[in-house]
């Protein structure tokens, strides 16, 4: 046997392929190695397509000339444009199954942004939608979405100085389409032993004749 192994001698050709052979493999495992990396980090920075968490400030229940009117206003941390519009969209859904009005209104603020319900507006404002589903009964709303996003980015103070772009009602179909998330956002004061107790002050609130709240067009 060992004669047998002794005569068995690899020739520098043999030698020479193998070497290729190993050489290629190793390349290509490491390209693959590469491409899902590439492939992994691509994916990661997709934008999600349910928009982005968010934490409730405040949620407003009011009253305007015999209808009721739902306001919310909603924090994102260091979100682009797109991102809010799509949270803004997400969470007016799931505001829309959870109660009955004929206003919805949703406001995405930077997390850096103001606390004042005062200052909501203006450049404070990343992203708004509005929704009636009757919109003919709505002053101001012609169609059932209004959809705006500033596509700049927060300054230090949550502050957005870029363009405003309004969406059409396609571009809305096709964003709440995609959409695979219908949840809304955390709310740091949402307290279950006490949601009996705060909807009933929430309706008693709604009810005095000083709480109404101003037409669409103004924030």
């Amino acid at each position: 046997m060992k004669a047998i192994l002794g005569k068995i001698r690899p020739s520098k050709r043999l030698l020479v392929i193998l070497a290729a052979a190993f050489g290629v493999s190793a390349a290509s495992g490491g390209a693959a190695v590469y491409v899902s990396r590439d492939a992994l980090m691509a994916r990661i920075s997709e934008p999600k397509t349910s928009g982005l968490e968010c934490t409730t400030i405040r949620t407003l229940k009011l009253g305007h000339n015999g209808q009721r009117w739902i306001r919310m206003h909603v924090k994102t941390d260091r979100a682009d444009g797109k991102s809010r519009m799509r949270t803004a969209l997400r969470v007016v859904g799931a505001l829309a199954k959870a109660e009955k009005a004929d206003l919805y209104q949703v406001v995405v603020l930077d997390s850096a942004g103001p606390e004042s319900r005062a200052d909501v507006r203006g450049a404070a404002i990343g992203a708004e939608v509005l929704f009636a589903p009757g919109p003919q009964s709505v002053p101001g709303m012609s169609e059932t979405f209004r959809a705006s996003y500033n596509e700049g980015t927060a300054n230090s103070v949550g502050a957005f100085h870029g363009k405003i772009v309004d969406l059409s009602m396609g571009d809305i179909r096709t964003m709440m389409a995609a959409m695979d998330d219908q949840s809304s956002c955390i709310d740091p004061s949402a307290d279950p032993a006490e949601a009996a107790t705060a909807e009933g002050a929430a309706v008693e609130h709604e009810a005095k004749p000083a709480e109404t709240a101003e037409a669409p067009a103004g924030h």
